[in-house]
């Protein structure tokens, strides 16, 4: 198609020829005649003028019968090229826009598969990027630029070969120029690929911080750091600058290379063109078209030449997307993995190590074993490994060294969908979306009905505030439940992690931040929630875990202790401490209330 409508472009010149040579042979033919005839009245002086214009006319009146049909035909050949470019250009564009669209689409889903690792290592704003901004350059490169280039350089090749008809010294000439393109374009090659690498890692950068300042905006405005935020974020603007107008200026600098190599072309065409017609070997009408061919030669070659700065960009952007499509997942199911039948909640870590970073264990060989319907708790001073314990049964990791199994079975075994649908975890700090509270609490379960979205609400103690508010389930909550209280937030996560009914929960310090009235509030749902449950409670507070069936407590990746409160109380070590620490605490804080 493209083919097709190159052709019907370049064609015109030929039909400007034909009217051109047709236009004025007839007039050189006239003009001829007339010379003659005045030579001949002169010499002779018989009265032959009437005999004489009679021919002169006939050779006038063929002109514009010819000239009429090629002008039809030049009109056909424009309405025929404009129709065939539709088509070629509607059929590229969606070609292009299906590209992108799977493109983007295999993207997303893979960023959804890679583990939390990746995304804990990898800025937000970067992962961004890889899924609009450098997928839009690819999309912009084959709608766009890459169809140009393929029109241009099908148009060099077929006007190449129609100016070895017309005239073959003439396309010799410029065939001689072309090496100075390829020069020009090798020498700045290197240079702009490095400077469009640079490019995208600046725009990467920007786009990290921008995305890591607006999510932390409350700190920036509570620290009074917006004119140190402002002046960073201008010093990453001002470098990106400096290196696109250093891509600016290679690219200028390789078209003013392609604009020099033009015009010695072109004029050297004029001048030995104009030479060939005055000694008769061309024709007025060829040296006109071989004018119009040039502009399908040096234009187009400067635009080839110029769709290296999109091809540049959009390479990189390829590299880069790629390179994430090509990163696999740690966590992942295996060949073999089978699905976990309903379970009933047995947990065991055997011999487990973990280590985030190598020769430093976060976790060292713990060996646990948790009962059914057990309420355990997980106590120690931050950093201990009790949240990183929940993730490897979780399976957000999987150990350096021993096994975690639920129920008898190795996790390794298992699929990691049929685990996460029996295991649910509330945090600290949860992500809530800004939807209504009906799509938040069912994006634990999206096939949850409404009465099952209520019964959760009840057991977390929610549903009355919600039958409160005048849109009730249906009310918005804003970007991060930014319309919530912190202690409706945690009872909202509360009821997202329970309408998946789960056998084993997984309570991560959801009291600490919450007010004393709060916090007995979402006590009171949990105790609740749990009965039944198999459920891994981990606090700082030690007054939320005087009741778990078990007290486990770590120091420095292992397990120091394990026993009730009752009995951990009772004899030295950690628990004492934090216990006696919290304690005082407390009694330091009723008394300056008291005075």
């Amino acid at each position: 198609m493209t083919l097709l409508v190159t052709l019907l472009q370049i064609l015109p010149p030929r039909i400007y020829q034909a009217a051109i040579d047709t236009a004025i042979r007839p007039g050189l033919a006239a003009q001829q005649s007339l010379t003659k005839l005045n030579e001949e009245a002169k010499l002779s002086g018989q009265p032959i003028d009437a005999v004489k214009k009679q021919e002169l006319e006939k050779t006038r009146d063929s002109a514009p019968n010819v000239l009429f049909w090629i002008s039809g035909a030049l009109v056909l050949v424009i309405v025929f090229r404009n129709m065939f470019s539709y088509v070629n250009s509607y059929t590229m564009t969606w070609i292009g826009h299906r590209f992108v669209f799977d493109l983007r689409f295999a993207t997303w889903r893979h960023l959804q598969r890679l583990d939390l690792a990746y995304h804990n290592q990898t800025q937000t704003g970067k992962i961004m990027a890889r899924a609009t901004a450098d997928i839009e350059l690819i999309q912009q490169l084959i709608q766009g630029q890459l169809v140009q280039f393929i029109t241009d350089l099908v148009t060099l090749l077929a006007v190449l070969s129609m100016l070895f008809f017309l005239e073959w010294r003439l396309a010799w000439i410029i065939i001689a120029l072309v090496p100075f393109y390829v020069i020009g374009y090798l020498a700045f090659l290197k240079r702009i690929r490095e400077v469009s690498n640079e490019q995208r890692r600046l725009y990467d950068e920007m786009l990290g911080k921008l995305a890591e300042k607006f999510s932390g905006i409350a700190v920036v405005k509570a620290f009074v750091r917006e004119d140190y935020e402002r002046e960073s974020f201008m010093n990453s603007v001002r470098s990106k600058f400096r290196v696109d107008m250093i891509q600016v200026h290679l690219n200028r600098r390789l078209g003013l290379v392609s604009g020099v190599v033009s015009a010695l072309g072109t004029g050297a065409v004029y001048s030995y063109g104009g030479h060939l017609v005055q000694i008769g070997e061309m024709t007025p009408g060829k040296l006109v078209a071989m004018t119009f061919y040039i502009g399908f030669i040096f234009n187009p070659a400067v635009r080839v030449i110029d769709f290296n700065n999109a091809l540049q960009w959009a390479v990189t952007a390829m590299e880069r997307v790629f390179q994430t499509l090509d990163t696999r997942p740690e966590i992942e199911d295996s060949v073999n993995a089978l699905p976990l039948p309903d379970l009933k909640g047995e947990v065991l870590f055997d011999h487990v190590s973990f280590s985030y970073v190598e020769e430093i264990k976060t976790l060292d060989n713990i060996n646990l074993k948790v009962s059914a319907g057990e309420k355990l708790a997980l106590v120690g001073h931050s950093g201990a490994g009790k949240t990183t314990l929940m993730n490897l049964l979780m399976r957000f990791y999987d150990p350096t060294q021993g096994r975690v199994l639920v129920d008898g079975i190795n996790l390794k075994e298992a699929r990691l969908e049929t685990l996460r649908r029996q295991v649910s975890m509330v945090a600290q700090e949860n992500v809530l979306f800004s939807v209504s509270i009906l799509e938040n609490i069912r994006y634990g379960n999206r096939d949850a009905t409404l009465d099952q979205v209520i019964a959760s609400s009840k057991a977390a103690d929610l549903h009355e505030f919600v039958e409160s508010l005048p849109d009730g389930y249906e009310t918005m909550i804003g970007e991060e439940g930014i319309k919530l209280s912190g202690g409706q937030k945690q009872r909202l996560a509360l009821a997202r992690a329970l309408v998946t009914d789960p056998k084993i929960l997984i309570l991560d310090d959801v009291t600490s931040a919450l007010d004393g009235e709060t916090e007995a509030r979402v006590q009171d749902a949990l105790a609740q929630v749990m009965q039944g449950r198999t459920t891994f409670i981990i606090a700082h507070r030690l007054s939320s875990v005087v009741d778990a069936d078990r007290i486990v407590v770590f120091d420095e990746g292992k397990i120091v202790d394990i026993g009730t409160h009752a009995e951990l109380v009772e004899r030295e070590g950690i628990y004492k401490d934090l216990y006696e620490e919290q304690f005082r605490s407390a009694l330091q804080s009723v008394g300056s209330n008291n005075a």
